[in-house]
């Protein structure tokens, strides 16, 4: 029986079959308990324990995210198909233009169930995973360059600047960045941030997102336009990959669009190893 996932309990149930699925990218009930309330047309699902679906607002205008995830156990027996119908069923009422999901390029049975919903691939995000030995030392920045942790006072302007680096990804469709208190719930709680500072002024930013007891992840490196291919990006990676080594942090990841060659380059450059890819897909309603 397919039911709504909005009680702390079936959030708990909701999260568990999630991260068994995608363990990298974990969720947990607090955050999502914060997303409900803050988004009123999203939507969780649970068929028994071991289904999953949701849809959710994305990050481009005229489109809604749509995911079902079901435990490997309990597949080909119908019950993702369930979800889905429920799903589209509640997304079509709010009238998108688009709906999108994302799926692991390692999965090619989860690729083929949803081309046969409908789902074509527009754009891939490449994961890059970086095992960290536990030594790695801070870098000395370039010159004129200060990096520090982000302060609460440095927060409008780190804000602003995510704006920037926003605009300019390499992504197939229009996104949009984050509200400034989404940016704060989501991105700048940590474990930690950093910035560069070019006289005062901030021309770099990058935070870290815990995602398990010894997996961090990179979010968005912004660098201020001005600054590019300075090292600045590379120098502010490089003193979150010290930061986690030093608090015994054995991993990191990262995500990048395909097309973002520049950063791809970088993350390359310090050691991260690539794995399959995150396939964007996208239907009609």
């Amino acid at each position: 029986m397919i039911r709504r996932a909005e009680t702390e309990s079936d959030l708990a149930t909701w999260c568990e079959v999630w991260n068994a699925i995608t363990p990298r990218e974990p969720v947990k009930v607090e955050d999502q308990l914060r997303r409900l309330a803050r988004q009123p047309d999203r939507l969780q699902l649970l068929s028994g324990e071991v289904a999953a679906g949701l849809v959710a607002p994305s990050d481009s205008p005229g489109r809604l995210y749509v995911a079902v995830r079901v435990l490997p156990e309990a597949r080909r027996r119908g019950l993702g198909s369930d979800v889905f119908a429920s799903l589209i069923d509640h997304a079509r009422r709010l009238e998108p233009e688009w709906l999108s999901t994302i799926v692991s390029g390692a999965e090619p049975e989860s690729i083929a169930w949803a081309q046969r919903r409908g789902f074509e691939e527009y754009g891939r995000q490449v994961e890059l995973v970086l095992a960290l030995r536990g030594d790695e030392q801070r870098p000395e920045p370039p010159d004129g360059i200060v990096v520090t942790e982000l302060t609460r006072e440095l927060h409008d302007a780190a804000y602003e600047l995510t704006c920037e680096a926003w605009d300019d990804l390499p992504t197939e469709v229009d996104v949009e960045p984050p509200s400034y208190e989404v940016w704060l719930e989501e991105e700048v709680p940590g474990p930690i941030a950093f910035v560069a500072l070019d006289d005062g002024d901030l021309v770099g930013f990058a935070a870290l997102m815990e995602r398990g007891p010894e997996l961090v992840e990179h979010g968005l490196t912004a660098t201020r336009r001005s600054h590019r291919r300075r090292g600045i990006a590379t120098t502010l990676k490089q003193t979150e990959i010290a930061w986690a080594a030093e608090r015994g942090y054995r991993e990191l990841i990262t995500f990048t669009q395909d097309r973002n060659e520049g950063m791809q380059a970088i993350n390359l450059a310090l050691g991260f190893i690539e794995q399959p890819p995150w396939i964007s897909m996208r239907r009609r309603p």
